[in-house]
């Protein structure tokens, strides 16, 4: 029987992602806001979990390399397993389901304000996390503002099935609007629509 190379069923499934955005409006005590999410290959280093990995060669290679290197299929659970953050860095649950994340961000999903000074925030970095329950678990993915823009954000950090409650103690935003946008044909779908709210309504 073959054996399945979870690293690059992965990217072969983030790579799909590479030609989307996702757009929310999302709102919090009676004010709105803009995100949209960008995905790049950049960002795999990190969700994939390679990025903890510092006693690996792998982990000193660009992101973009790292991505190219797992959709060839170069890159092996088992040589990731070699390192010794791998279970410290709950990395195993990244390599068996990141491979979910368009899923995740097509699902129903509660969005919160992250902050970093709650209990079990570690080192994250992120503005914003979303938050998901498929037949496969829990899943959180936390989102980074990029620098010098008001609603564009990225992917910084993929957690599944935690071992605590993420969500206690952070803000839980209302969100007004989802759409999913194909980058290459402007298909616009609308995956989540607050009663008969519209984003034009945040600049009344």
């Amino acid at each position: 029987m073959e054996v399945v190379n979870k690293i690059k069923k992965n990217a072969d499934a983030y790579n799909n992602l590479l030609g989307i955005d996702y757009y929310f409006c999302l709102g919090y005590k009676g004010k709105g806001f803009e995100v949209r999410v960008h995905f790049s290959k950049e960002e795999f280093h990190h969700l994939e979990g390679i990025g903890q990995l510092r006693d690996l060669k792998i982990h000193s290679e660009s992101g973009n390399r790292t991505f190219d290197m797992a959709l060839a299929g170069d890159v092996l659970e088992d040589e990731l397993k070699k390192s010794h953050f791998y279970q410290s860095g709950c990395v195993q649950n990244k390599v068996d389901y990141l491979y979910l994340l368009e899923r995740i961000f097509d699902e129903d999903n509660i969005v919160f304000r992250f902050r970093k000074s709650m209990k079990g925030s570690g080192k994250i970095e992120a503005e914003l996390f979303l938050t998901s329950e498929l037949e496969n678990g829990q899943f959180f993915v936390y989102l980074d503002r990029v620098e010098e823009s008001d609603e564009e954000y990225y992917c910084r950090s993929f957690v599944a099935n935690p071992e605590f409650d993420r969500t206690q103690g952070h803000v839980k935003l209302t969100t007004l609007w989802k759409e999913k946008i194909n980058l290459e044909t402007g298909e616009r779908t609308v995956l989540y629509r607050y009663k008969d709210f519209s984003p034009d309504q945040l600049n009344m």
